[in-house]
């Protein structure tokens, strides 16, 4: 028994190490998303309220220095755009100062392995929720694989500061969930709290967890139990609001006010058009099918597979669950044990949020990354259906050789899609998804493609001088010039006037109606210079005036 345990712990290393060599390995691959600098600027904005709030003049005075040092923005001042939570820029500007970093590139360098760190700790906790509802070592290591090959995620996992970290500390939160729901101590509910206020900090989708808690609760009230029930939602609803202003510096002061105004922003912000199948729609009013049919073209079939398998058996379950409630039999109510619990825990976030997503108008851009967090619930319920048929002798009747071969072979498919998309693997698409269907959709929003074509433009252009270079999409490429190395050959400077620049590049992204509107036509002198094509998606394009 020692030596199979031995054997275990050291599968679990082998697993994580793994993950970790290959994040540290290829970090610096990455590009730099038009999100990345606003963050840096909202990290030291904070960091200076903070030092200012409990008076440390040195990391004070380090602080502005760094923020007033940070310019090329067309956003409204600092000061309206500052609600969104601390728990990653904060740490991110503070380590930037320690580590005495002034090289613009590398700025973002340290952001990026930042987010791997974060993401990497979302793994393991993602793998003890798994641990903690099957009690199975090699299917909750099986579940953490599948989370780490969600291409989109693993993409998203080395440059997004907001949907990956508010991913990591939803599956915390709901880790902390499963230990209440084990076990409802001080110490539980203590830890829930810090870390759902800390997903709500980052994105307000994270109250759906403590919401769930509380309606768990109230299903299993009754009247010989209702005032231990009460005591508990209390003390949930209590260390929540504390821990969301505690951890939140927007709420220090006038909690309630600023609170409001987060809500805000989301209505003032850019209301761009959103590409989706060939047409143009304003973000509030995308069509339901937006975000599923989002889910099924760019998940991979694996996943996608064993979702439906794991959700129908799940929904079948707890349909026999809610069909028997109230009639007079020993098995009436919605869950029997602590495991259905979770499940049922895992099944109302699921559908609740995916509801939201779907029905109440959420702006979206750029594909479904604001629900990227759905991942969590998605693998989970793949790897219950994973669980039942490895578990359950006959279940399903399926053999288990067959099995074993169709998961391995979508496995290594994924992997290798991965590798051919690879810097690129935040703008997957699987394979069943059509050509025709991949080109109109919006690709690379945040302009990732940017560096990597700046960086060609200086490696293959002999010329001394200057380059002028106009953008023929809604994309602010002027961030992005400071990272690069000109290497005293040329410089690239941007120009707003399409016509006298010496280079174009798009990225196809548009804030009107191309169809109608001929903002980003390309001139008629210019004349293709270079693209961008993987997996017959065009990335990027780029054109240079005709000599």
């Amino acid at each position: 028994m020692n030596s199979n345990l031995s054997k275990i712990n050291y599968n679990i290393i082998i697993v994580f190490f793994s993950f970790l060599l290959l994040g540290l390995f290829i970090y610096r691959d990455y590009g730099f998303n038009i999100d990345e600098k606003f963050h840096r600027l909202s990290g030291f904005y904070w960091l200076n309220y903070i030092a200012d709030f409990f008076n440390l003049e040195l990391l004070e005075k380090a602080s502005k220095e760094k923020l007033l040092s940070i310019e090329g923005f067309t956003l409204s001042n600092i000061q309206y755009y500052n609600k969104y939570g601390i728990i990653f820029d904060v740490p991110a500007a503070f380590l930037e100062i320690i580590l005495k970093i002034n090289t613009p590139i590398e700025f973002y360098y340290l952001r990026h392995l930042l987010v791997f760190f974060y993401f990497f700790i979302g793994l393991i906790f993602f793998f003890k929720i798994l641990k903690n509802r099957f009690q199975n070592t090699n299917i909750a290591l099986f579940g953490v694989v599948l989370l780490f090959l969600t291409p989109r995620l693993f993409g998203d996992s080395f440059q997004n500061t907001k949907d990956i970290i508010f991913l990591s500390f939803l599956i915390i939160s709901t880790h902390f969930s499963f230990k209440i729901i084990d076990k409802f101590t001080l110490k539980n509910v203590l830890l829930f709290s810090f870390f759902s206020a800390t997903s709500i900090s980052t994105r307000l989708f994270g109250f759906i967890l403590p919401v769930s808690l509380i309606v768990m609760n109230l299903i299993l009230m009754n009247k010989n139990n209702y005032k231990k029930k009460l005591f508990n939602i209390s003390l949930l609803i209590f260390f929540n609001i504390l821990f969301i202003i505690l951890v939140w510096p927007l709420l220090w002061e006038n909690p309630i006010s600023n609170f409001l105004s987060y809500f805000k922003i989301l209505d003032d912000y850019f209301n761009a058009k959103v590409f989706f199948l060939g047409k143009y729609y304003n973000p509030d009013l995308l069509p339901f099918s937006y975000t599923p049919i989002w889910i099924i073209i760019s998940t991979p079939i694996l996943h996608l597979v064993l979702f439906f398998l794991g959700f129908a058996l799940i929904l079948r379950r707890f349909l026999s669950r809610f069909l028997s409630v109230g009639i007079n039999n020993n098995y009436s109510d919605f869950w029997r044990g602590k495991n259905e619990a979770k499940d049922f825990f895992i099944f109302i976030n699921f559908i609740g949020l995916l509801t939201s997503l779907v029905f109440l108008n959420i702006k979206m851009y750029n594909s479904w990354r604001l629900g990227y967090f759905l991942y969590l619930f998605i693998i989970y319920f793949g790897v219950y259906g994973v669980y039942l048929i490895y578990t359950k002798k006959n279940y399903l009747l399926i053999n288990k050789f067959f099995i074993n071969v169709i998961i391995i072979s979508l496995t290594l498919l994924t992997v290798c899609r991965m590798i051919i998309y690879h810097p690129y693997q935040s703008l997957y698409f699987n394979i069943l998804t059509p050509k025709i269907v991949k080109n109109n959709v919006e690709v690379d929003y945040t302009g990732l493609s940017s560096f990597n074509f700046l960086k060609k433009v200086i490696d293959t252009n002999n010329v001394k001088g200057q380059i002028k270079l106009g953008v023929a999409s809604w994309y602010p490429i002027w961030r992005v010039l400071e990272l690069i190395e000109h290497k005293n050959k040329i410089k690239i400077v941007s120009t707003n006037d399409n016509f006298k620049a010496d280079i174009l590049y798009t990225n196809r992204i548009s804030e009107v109606d191309k169809k109608y509107n001929d903002k980003y036509d390309i001139p008629e002198n210019f004349e293709i210079m270079d693209e961008l094509i993987i997996d017959g998606i065009i990335i990027y394009q780029s054109y240079e005036r005709k000599k």
